[in-house]
Order: C-alpha cells, then structure tokens, then sequence
C-alpha cells in the first residue's frame, strides 16, 4: 500500500509524486530536459532532492512550511562520533544534528557552543526554513549493504526570510567507520557567511571547527571530513 503522495507504479514501487523527477504529479511523467527537479507536483527550475529514495523528516509537499523544529529519528543502524554510539538522533532544521540533549536555536556561535550540551554535527548551522509548496525538507537513506552501509541525511531549505537563497547539503555517517561524519554541500548561496561548520563532543570541546560566519567557505561541490578519532578534518571536492 502506497500512502500519499506516494503512488504505485506498474514495477509495484511507491514513488512520491510531488518531488519525484521522473513521476513529476503523476506516474511516468518525466520532466524535460530544461528542469532540474519536480517541487509539488511541478516540473521546476530549483534545487532537486539528491537521494534514491528518500524517507521524509519533513516535506513541504506533504507538511507545508516550517521553522525551528526538532526531530527525532530512529535509524536503521547505530552510528559512532567522539565514542559515542546512538540508535536514534535529534535533527533540527537550523542544519544540526544531535546525539544527545538539543536545541533548535538559530543563532549559530563559534564551537565550542554551550547552547549543545552533547555530541553534536553543524553541517550548516543557520537561520534556516523550509517554504511551502516547494519540494524543500529533511530527508534521509542508506545506500550499500551491511556491514558497510552509509547513513545519509539531506536538507534542502532557504534563509529565513529569504526563499530564494537555497542550501542544499548531505550529511553521511559510515557504518563501517565509526567516528567519521561526512558534509557534502549541493548549493549554499551565500557562501556560509552566516553559518558555523563543524563538529563537538561537549560544550566545552573537543571539536573540529571548519567555519563560522567565513565568507565563501562553502561552495557548490565541496565535501568536509571530520575525523572526530583524531580530531581532524579534509575538504575536497566533487563533480
């Protein structure tokens, strides 16, 4: 049984309708060549979700918009940062994720923060919303096999306030190799100059601080390794 927006195929597969490329309002409907992305039901020109087959956090087709909110998620396999392992964790929409107590503050500082108590992911750390009727929200997946299975968590929002102003980044946590998180950014359309990236342990460190409020510090393609075993990071690119 498919539950909406989700719609059976011939092949007996659910595919979401609203934000499906190739099952663009309806099923086989594929957008042409001159659009990116199927966002509502619509053929569009913004943004398109990146994973396979995304389960839902939140999705403006489905829930509309949203701002300052937490979430918890049960994953389908533990995950391991700084020695802590967990079988669920909280993800917020100002672009954070915890292992432990949370917050849904949107008034990013430097790392060490005192607003986390816990260990704590900041791919984009920001005043960040997600707009209705768009294919804009909080997604997750796996990708691979047991035991090398990589978790991966992907936000595509705006600025608050600003709906034109796209950020749109993974998140992966790798099965196979506890104590390693993994940012991969898509679009960030104001460079990260409002953001803090990084990683802690505690309020009081350790952690591994890429950026904060660093003009042109994320860019389309750029993929961040924290290394919270060793205390380190890698920045490298993609496409």
């Amino acid at each position: 049984i498919c539950v909406s927006p989700y719609v059976r195929t011939p092949s007996q597969t659910c595919v979401n309708i609203k934000i499906d490329f190739y099952n663009c309002g309806a099923v086989g409907h594929v957008c042409a060549s001159n659009y990116i992305s199927c966002s509502n039901g619509v053929c569009s020109t913004a943004p398109s979700i990146q994973l396979a087959n995304p389960k839902t956090i939140w999705s403006s087709p489905e829930d509309g918009s949203v701002d300052d909110r937490m979430f918890s998620v049960n994953l389908p396999f533990s995950i391991s940062l700084y020695g802590t392992t967990r079988s669920s964790i909280t993800v917020t929409t100002n672009g954070v994720l915890c292992f432990g107590t949370c917050d849904d503050d949107y008034s990013e500082t430097s790392l060490p923060t005192n607003d986390f108590s816990g260990v704590t992911v900041f791919p984009f750390w920001d005043d960040l919303y997600v707009y209705s009727s768009t294919s804009q929200g909080i997604y997750y997946g796996t990708e691979g096999n047991a035991p090398n299975r990589v978790l991966i968590f992907e936000y595509y929002m705006s600025h608050y306030q600003q709906p034109s102003q796209y950020y749109q980044f993974q998140v992966k946590f790798f099965e196979s190799t506890p104590g390693l998180v993994q940012f991969q950014y898509f679009y960030a359309s104001d460079g990260g100059i409002t953001a803090t990236v990084g990683v802690q342990k505690s309020s009081s460190g350790p952690y591994i601080q890429y950026s904060y409020h660093q003009a042109n510090s994320v860019q389309s393609n750029m993929v961040l390794t924290f290394n919270t075993n060793i205390g380190t990071y890698n920045n490298s690119a993609t496409g």
